[in-house]
């Protein structure tokens, strides 16, 4: 069911002589999709180690932590011999919670941060997180690690990282555009720190109005992204000189400063430039739905183009009081077009072409408006209750999810319906519309398959085999052009330093869809690769990376390598690896970008 847990940390830097080793440790309890036990240690906030319990060896992130474990093995067999220790203490710990809670089942999370600051002016070592009074040895144990040991190995760490960590780096900068009517986007990609602002300005002037700022990503190598757009509606040709995009990273005097030029645009229908060779292929397209921020995953597989998808997917929550009770998301062919959230009576259409719709049928926003807000909540409530007491819950976090809807084949005119519900990340209970009875999908499920076989079938039936095709075919006709548009990406290959990694870097590609790898000699290679993951921008497409580590690759094999983007049911986009091509930090920006400081 992808992922349950995400954590977000937005730690404060500290001063330039300050530096930091924290430890964030995760242990879940009754979750399948993600490991029971996962470490992420921090030097500077910067991730320098991952360990998890499906894998059981600790992981390097950084190419500087990397060489410290090559030159001294044995502080990685120490790294190792930690988390497996402290893994079995968190499994302990979690199940004793539970029994103290007198919690029977459900999901359950225990985290916990330690680490150690260390001033490299005054040498003062500071405790970050020092708890369990009760157990002597192991509290000895501790005061041992957090006061002497934790802050000699933050000392290594930054001694081998200092270059990076200490190291202000400033982006490259472009100006990307979608298409010919859509804002001009100014992007910037492989700063650090991630305490920058991009702004749009007139006459030297910043402006607020017709601009959408993004937030700040990470990128796969610790640098970050970030990008502003403008909106070109207002702005005459003529005075197209007079606007700016301004970049400041914090702590350097340099600003960059990248002119509002045509000729500097990166444009996803133009030719792409002569290192990149476009080949036409055919693709069969597999739909990843991400519903919802309670982790609610879903798939969709659309087996042809004739064949379109309405569906809803609900999720219901009980004991978590920091995310909504109820929220629903509606999707055409995999593409998010309405949201709603019961706690923050939240009711917003994502699409413009969704927009049209309400705007000539008021009704429809009507009904969504009473289904999200009065009609669905209680049911949803009520369910979840009852469920829990046939699992025998008595507390703990739960979820209960539907995803129901509608396909129809624009060639045969064949119509499908379905509804099925999970409980806690597994199927639960479905319904079979040709015999109009509930299919128990878990033990624990005969107890509702005989509530809700009471009820009356024939209204579920008729919503989903008439109503739904009905309005999935008035969706479908006003949403035709923007539901089978393909976008291509503008395609960059990124350095941050010399001996950095090389990132291809695809942005402002539509559906979000697409694979990404790199080749030698013409064949996908799997080592010294990392691939990024598939992100949204701000203008509803979407950007994805992979990154070459270029150590043992001699100068005269550069040749030899090429980037490869698929876009779903598009074109491929095939860039070489050229040295005179990637865009790096540590260069003169090109001649459209200036220097101010």
């Amino acid at each position: 069911m992808g992922r349950f847990l995400l954590l977000l940390f937005f730690c404060p830097f500290s001063s330039s002589v300050k530096h930091s080793l924290k430890f964030f440790f995760t242990q879940t309890s009754g979750v399948q999709s993600i490991p029971e036990f996962v470490v992420v240690a921090l030097v500077d906030e910067v991730q320098g180690g991952y360990y998890d319990s499906n894998t059981g060896r600790p992981e390097p992130k950084t190419e500087w932590m990397k060489k410290l474990v090559k030159d001294d093995p044995q502080h990685l067999e120490w790294y190792t011999a930690r988390s497996l220790d402290v893994q079995h203490l968190f499994k302990h710990y979690i199940e004793n919670l539970r029994k103290r809670f007198n919690q029977t089942g459900g999901v359950h999370i225990l985290q916990k941060l330690d680490g150690c600051e260390w001033d490299d002016e005054t040498g003062e070592a500071v405790i970050t997180k020092l708890r369990w009074d009760g157990e002597k040895d192991r509290l000895e144990y501790n005061k041992n690690f957090y006061v002497h040991e934790c802050p000699e190995f933050l000392k290594k760490y930054v001694q081998y990282g200092k270059d990076f960590l200490q190291t202000a780096v400033l982006p490259s900068v472009s100006l990307l555009q979608k298409s010919s009517s859509s804002p001009v986007s100014c992007h910037a990609t492989g700063f650090y720190p991630d305490r920058a602002v991009i702004f749009w300005r007139k006459d030297g002037e910043e402006i607020p109005e017709g601009v959408n700022p993004g937030e700040i990503l990470p990128n796969n190598d610790g640098t970050f992204q970030l990008s502003v757009d403008l909106k070109l509606s207002s702005v005459t040709p003529e005075d197209w000189e007079r606007y700016d995009c301004m970049f400041q990273l914090s702590g350097v005097n340099e600003h960059i400063v990248t002119k509002l030029d045509k000729a500097a645009i990166r444009a996803n229908w133009e030719k792409p430039a002569d290192i990149t060779v476009s080949v036409v292929v055919l693709a069969i397209v597999l739909i990843a739905a991400v519903a919802v921020g309670a982790a609610v995953v879903f798939v969709t597989y659309k087996r042809k183009k004739e064949r379109h998808s309405l569906k809803y997917f609900i999720t219901a929550s009980s004991g978590n009081p920091n995310i909504s009770e109820f929220m629903g998301v509606g999707m055409v062919d995999g593409v998010e077009a309405g949201y709603c959230d019961l706690r923050n009576r939240i009711l917003e259409i994502k699409q413009d072409w969704a927009k049209k719709i309400v705007d000539k049928d008021p009704r429809q926003l009507q009904y969504y408006t009473h289904v999200c807000f009065e009609n669905l909540p209680p049911f949803f409530t009520d369910t979840i209750s009852t469920v829990k007491q046939d699992f025998s819950q008595t507390g703990g976090v739960h979820f209960l999810q539907r995803i129901d809807g509608c396909e129809w084949d624009e060639t045969t005119g064949k119509v499908t319906g379905l509804t099925r519900f999970g409980y806690d990340g597994e199927d639960f209970i479905e319904l079979d519309l040709k015999t109009l009875t509930w299919i128990a999908l878990k033990p624990e499920a005969v107890n509702t398959k005989r509530r809700w076989e009471r009820d009356e079938l024939r209204n579920t039936q008729n919503f989903l085999t008439v109503v739904c095709p009905t309005w999935l075919k008035t969706v479908w006709n006003t949403s035709r052009s923007s539901l089978q548009r393909k976008v291509l990406p503008s395609v960059s290959l990124l350095q941050k330093t010399p001996s950095s990694s090389i990132s291809c870097q695809a942005t402002g590609f539509y559906p979000g869809r697409a694979v990404m790898f790199w080749r030698k000699d013409g064949e996908e290679i799997h080592e010294d690769v990392y691939l990024g993951e598939i992100l949204p921008n701000n203008d509803e497409t979407f950007q994805m990376s992979a990154d070459l580590s270029v150590l043992s690759v001699t100068p005269e094999d550069w040749g030899r390598y090429d980037c490869v983007f698929q876009l779903s049911g598009g074109e491929d986009i095939i860039t070489n690896l050229n040295e005179s091509v990637i865009r790096t930090n540590w260069k003169a920006p090109v001649s459209v970008t200036e220097l101010s400081v």
